[in-house]
């Protein structure tokens, strides 16, 4: 079963997931594309192909890197790391000890969202999908600092739906989403 890992931090201060993957002993190859950057670890295996020759990520050794980004002018996603390896201990144990080794270090950062504990102090800053996903959301220093000074966040892959819907729900809080001071969602 494929693992994945979530934080947030400042989208101008996100690289320390990809610095903490460069700095292995065996780095990765990185191939950015326009949503996430790909690592692929090609010491461990060849990638492996599907029928319409996209890479079968449940079988080759790669991980995604969704790093944050802002949204709506003052909304900022959650980075999301995944280990995209179905039955990752059993096709790759030295991937499988790199997704443990990097639990352990996102591990030493405060956990400021899970579904364990849905009514923690962080929880009113969270909206759309991020409520719904299971991994816990770690918290990088610049991440502790957007949400000590009321900085939302929201899901990477929310829709223009949901973040109008979200829009709306922050503008009843007194958020104004246009610069011109405008309210388009209320």
């Amino acid at each position: 079963m494929a693992k994945s890992y979530r934080f947030i931090a400042d989208p101008a201060d996100s690289a320390a997931v990809l610095t903490w993957f460069r700095e292995l002993k065996e780095p990765p190859r990185e191939v950015a594309t326009a949503h996430h950057v790909v690592l692929y670890f090609a010491h461990l295996g060849a990638l492996h192909y599907a029928e319409d020759g996209s890479v079968d990520a449940e079988k080759s050794p790669i991980v995604t890197v969704t790093p944050p980004h802002t949204t709506r002018k003052l909304l900022w996603t959650v980075g999301e790391v995944h280990f995209r390896t179905g039955m990752l201990s059993r096709l790759y144990p030295a991937l499988y000890r790199v997704s443990q080794a990097f639990a352990t270090w996102l591990n030493s950062f405060p956990c400021v969202y899970s579904l364990s504990d849905r009514d923690n102090r962080y929880s009113y800053y969270f909206e759309g999908s991020v409520r719904n996903e299971t991994s816990p959301i770690f918290a990088f220093q610049s991440g502790l600092d957007a949400l000590s000074n009321g900085r939302y966040f929201v899901g990477d892959r929310d829709n223009d739906a949901v973040l109008d819907r979200v829009c709306k729900a922050l503008c009843l809080r007194g958020l104004n989403f246009d610069a011109d001071g405008t309210e388009k969602y209320v």
